[in-house]
């Protein structure tokens, strides 16, 4: 290496590596950036023998495989962010944040916490030059800790989105209407004092839910009704 300051190189141009990119600079971190469709493999060479990390920022499944086709100096750090992969050649760092299109503000960036597997290495070794918070958990964990987070985040998501275009499609509503309530439940989430959950589940009102049932009749959400239900185990009366 050069010297002996922290340099990253990202390898990656998905949205995880931009938004990684973006913070580095904000940081005013010095970092390369490799991608294979715009870069070489002597490039690639190039950057890793003048980094002190590596930071692959792809697809979880071409994560090893890359690591494996592109050996560095043995100095070097190789880090992943994937949520779910536990890997002997390269370490993980997951941002619990979800990243859009759209680049975030240096706040933002500061307030992701990093999940790291516990017994690892540190957090200050894995990504020097960030003061993000950080919590380590069993690396055997790992699948079940992903698995939470794509239940909470794309599954909410999905959830919305398709509420949306029932109340604009079917009910001819615009979906500004409902942005007060989905502001006020995202509210009550973060206020841990108080019970979030409101409505008919609340209360155990069989006679609505089943209501609510019978006008889903048909449509793929009376399944995920159901799914609800049976993780409150809250069973609907026959007759009600």
């Amino acid at each position: 290496m050069a010297n002996t300051e922290y340099i990253y190189t990202i390898i990656g141009d998905g949205r995880v590596a931009r938004h990684f990119s973006h913070y580095l600079e904000l940081l005013g971190i010095k970092f390369f950036k490799w991608a294979r469709k715009t870069s070489s493999e002597a490039e690639f060479s190039r950057m890793a023998e003048n980094s002190s990390h590596i930071a692959v920022l792809i697809s979880d499944f071409a994560i090893e495989d890359f690591v494996r086709r592109h050996p560095v100096p043995t100095d070097r750090i190789v880090v992943h962010f994937s949520g779910s992969l536990v890997s002997r050649v390269a370490y993980g760092a997951h941002p619990l944040m979800t990243f859009t299109e759209k680049l975030y503000s240096l706040e933002d960036y500061l307030g992701t916490p990093f999940i790291l597997d516990e017994g690892e290495k540190t957090f200050e070794e894995l990504l020097p030059g960030l003061k993000n918070p950080h919590y380590y958990i069993k690396p055997e964990l790992r699948p079940l800790y992903h698995s939470l987070c794509v239940a909470s985040g794309n599954f909410t998501t999905i959830l919305w989105d398709q509420f949306f275009a029932r109340l604009t499609e079917r009910l001819g509503l615009p979906y500004e209407v409902a942005l007060p309530y989905l502001d006020q439940i995202c509210e009550n989430l973060k206020n841990r004092a108080v019970p979030a959950l409101t409505g008919p589940l609340a209360r155990k009102d069989f006679a609505t839910i089943q209501k609510n049932l019978r006008a889903l009749e048909g449509d793929p959400l009376q399944k995920v009704y159901y799914g609800f239900l049976e993780a409150l185990n809250l069973k609907i009366r026959e007759n009600s």
